[in-house]
């Protein structure tokens, strides 16, 4: 049994995520943090504790996080995914409680305790994992893996021309985890935006399942697929953060993807947060990120299928 420590800034495609491993047979997940990003820390932790009540399966720990991002004010996403981060379904106050322990102590916590063992996924900012490194860099090498929701990969940002949302929200985060030397795998949202996009037809595939998370996955996203259409002219919704966990779980589902070296814009306003890709190894540094480019679209869906059924 293979064992993740997810972190999350939970509104409607993390909590498909969350759904896809709590419901996947050869995962464990050891714990949820959650951090700030889509919405508050608190409206995220809200959010985590009412999926894992719908998922009705096992309930891991689940630690509040960061408030905030290191060095700025934080931004939020209410726009894309509804002012609760689930569609606007305004779910009742879930009866599990969060830990007292801080995400960021939870982290270090449960890497040092399951040596080389624990994957870590990271759906949201980058923000509670770089301060577990900086708290304590062994992590580092403890660290079986480290599958991140975040960057453009070489296409466009969906905050900025050139960023995207999540490595937006705190560009030093992800720059102090690119340099820390974890084994890193960066799923931009690129990926989602591709052959994986969720399209009228799979939804309508995903309705007729007819089951309480189908209908729970399908409404918590009602939000997106309106900012979808809006913004870009699609119906249907994208899925980051699941696209993430395909790849996190099923490693093998990944079609096209480089080793390069990466760093963070991090002192420019107008290209904050955009992830600079050396692939051409310009500045003759060793590689420290695998870029995913590309994941198996129709077994993907496939799998999404069968974990809401």
């Amino acid at each position: 049994m293979r064992k993740f420590l997810i972190d999350t800034d939970t509104a409607s495609d993390d909590a498909i995520a969350l759904i896809m491993a709590l419901r996947e047979p050869t995962i464990q997940v050891e714990a949820i943090t959650v951090v700030c990003g889509n919405l508050s820390v608190d409206q995220a932790v809200k959010n985590a504790l009412n999926t894992i009540e719908a998922v009705n399966s096992y309930a891991p720990p689940v630690y509040r996080g960061m408030h905030k991002p290191i060095m700025r004010e934080l931004f939020t996403s209410e726009y894309v995914h509804g002012s609760d981060g689930m569609g606007n379904m305004h779910l009742p106050a879930p009866a599990g409680k969060p830990e007292d322990m801080h995400a960021i102590d939870a982290i270090i916590h449960h890497i040092m305790a399951n040596p080389h063992e624990l994957e870590v996924v990271t759906l949201g900012p980058m923000t509670n994992l770089a301060l577990a490194y900086l708290k304590e860099p062994r992590i580092a090498e403890y660290v079986k893996r480290v599958i991140v929701m975040g960057g453009q990969g070489l296409g466009p940002g969906n905050v900025t021309p050139v960023a995207e949302f999540n490595f937006y929200v705190d560009a030093e985060a992800v720059e102090i985890v690119l340099q820390s030397g974890m084994p890193l795998t960066f799923v931009g949202w690129d990926v989602s935006m591709g052959k994986t996009f969720i399209d009228e037809g799979d939804m309508e595939r995903i309705a007729a399942l007819q089951t309480p998370l189908a209908k729970f996955a399908l409404s918590c996203t009602k939000v997106l697929q309106e900012h979808n259409l809006s913004q870009y002219g699609r119906r249907g919704f994208d899925l980051p953060d699941p696209t993430a966990m395909a790849v996190a779980i099923w490693p093998d589902m990944v079609c096209a993807a480089f080793e390069t070296y990466g760093y963070m814009e991090t002192k420019s306003e107008q290209t904050y947060g955009q992830l600079i890709i050396d692939r051409f190894h310009v500045h003759q540094k060793p590689a420290n990120v695998t870029i995913c480019q590309e994941i198996d679209a129709d077994r993907f869906k496939q799998k999404l299928l069968e974990l809401l059924s």
